[in-house]
């Protein structure tokens, strides 16, 4: 249930964030079975129609989306990205993924698992606001759930930030956080206050995986009032852990990023 609403969730927020005429969104499911069960796999998808004269960060949102469609391609090829996307693309998707799980389940041969339940869903931020201005940035957020049997199934969410400038993928330790250092002293004190971590206890000690010292996640959600670390099961910690959400105050770093208005 917590993976449906979370779907819903990101679906809401697309639709609720600002002018959204220029992206596509929808649905699309299928019925994965196997000999004892069966179960719907769903896409949630977001994209740009292609149109002449289309921005360039436009076309690149849309390449990236594309090349993160699972089980399109067999694994012996390198996806191959497409600006041009529609709901036939995600359908497809889902087909490629009951045939993949049919192979997989009538194989004699040693191959690798194949997920039968997946849900996939994207959410397009194009009026990215920060600090009360519209700035340079679209944030992509991307939510996926699979499972292919055994002890549990696999979430994660990964975050891309675009220029609308450049068309560029921006990482956000490098290209938005003007003083890294300043950066992660702040976030690892938001983190030990959130994990209840005091700060004389290592790290190690408390369970997590920072061995070379406290790291930033590789997710990070950005919002007018929070800057927040996602980090993915297995990322810093167990996967008893779960996922592990850190939000840090924008009022507390607004100076240490490089945020540019149009």
């Amino acid at each position: 249930m917590m993976h449906i609403l979370l779907t819903t969730l990101l679906t809401c927020m697309m639709m609720s964030n600002g002018d959204t005429a220029t992206i596509t969104t929808g649905n699309v499911r299928r019925t994965i079975q196997n000999a004892a069960l069966k179960q719907d796999s769903r896409i949630a998808y977001a994209y740009y129609p292609s149109y002449t004269g289309m921005p360039l960060y436009q076309r690149k949102i849309n390449e990236a989306i594309s090349v993160a469609v699972p089980f399109r391609l067999g694994d012996e090829e390198s996806p191959i990205a497409s600006q041009n996307l529609s709901e036939q693309f995600f359908t497809n998707a889902l087909h490629d993924l009951a045939k993949r799980y049919s192979d997989y389940i009538t194989s004699t041969s040693d191959v690798n698992e194949a997920p039968w339940v997946l849900i996939d869903s994207t959410m397009i931020d194009d009026q990215v606001l920060l600090l009360g201005k519209q700035t340079d940035l679209v944030q992509v957020v991307r939510y996926r759930y699979e499972f292919a049997g055994g002890a549990h199934g696999n979430s994660f969410i990964t975050i891309a930030l675009f220029s609308k400038t450049t068309g560029k993928q921006l990482a956000f330790a490098k290209d938005i956080v003007t003083d890294l250092a300043g950066f992660k002293k702040v976030a690892e004190a938001a983190f030990r206050k959130a994990r209840k971590i005091p700060g004389k206890r290592s790290f190690t000690k408390a369970g997590y995986w920072f061995e070379q010292g406290f790291g930033l996640s590789e997710n990070v959600l950005l919002s007018n009032d929070t800057v927040t670390l996602i980090y993915n099961p297995y990322e810093c910690a167990p996967y008893v852990m779960g996922e592990i959400r850190v939000s840090i105050p924008m009022s507390e770093v607004e100076s240490l990023l490089k945020i540019r208005s149009r």
